[in-house]
């Protein structure tokens, strides 16, 4: 016999499923916020616990763990920029207007502190063996892959150029953050993520 709901039921569902979702930013951003600060070590139960507010059984309750919330941060990141990459406005315009819209919602997704955050986790997580991090990287791989056939549908490319094309953006930002704070006073971007904006159109188009 099935269960009816009624509308103050409904209702009620509908706010704790809100708030078990602000309960969880909480957290997240507890972990982005304290890597940020204070780097990977930083982000102990206790502190992610006591940054976000709740008791870490609260913390074991939406996620299990901090590996689990590890992998959350990673996820989310990957889903932003891929909601990001999604919109239509990228496919529209020329090749070079392309290209330009997709390196520099790259270089805008880089600087946000869920990727600085993902950078960390994932250099600190390095050599781990865990097979989850494997497979959760290889769909992110091939997300980008297709966001990126998507977004250059009229380039003749396979998908190992493709794929070079992704590493290439990927390495020469990741290389401009890093001189950036090195050198956050002299070091100007600009001319980097032009050059590699005719990089890419070349490797795309050539």
């Amino acid at each position: 016999m099935a269960i009816e709901l009624d509308q103050a039921d409904i209702d009620a569902m509908g706010r704790q499923a809100a708030k078990s979702k602000a309960t969880q930013d909480k957290i997240i951003n507890a972990v982005i916020g304290l890597i940020k600060e204070k780097g990977f070590a930083a982000a102990s139960s206790s502190q992610i616990a006591k940054r976000a507010g709740v008791t870490w059984g609260a913390v074991q309750h939406h996620f299990g763990g901090k590996d689990e919330i590890l992998e959350e941060v990673l996820q989310r990141s990957h889903l932003k920029f891929h909601d990001t990459l999604s919109a239509n406005r990228f496919t529209t315009g020329t090749a070079e207007r392309r290209v330009a819209k997709y390196v520099d919602a790259a270089w805008y997704h880089y600087q946000g502190d869920e990727y600085m955050a993902t950078m960390e986790i994932l250099l600190a997580t390095r050599g781990h063996g865990k097979a989850g991090n494997d497979l959760s990287i290889s769909r992110s791989r091939r997300a980008h892959l297709d966001l990126a056939r998507r977004i250059f549908h009229d380039s003749k490319g396979s998908d190992k150029l493709f794929q070079e094309v992704i590493y290439t953006v990927h390495c020469m930002l990741t290389g401009i953050l890093i001189e950036i704070a090195l050198e956050p006073e002299s070091f100007d971007p600009r001319p980097y993520i032009k050059r590699l904006k005719v990089t890419v159109t070349d490797m795309l188009y050539a």
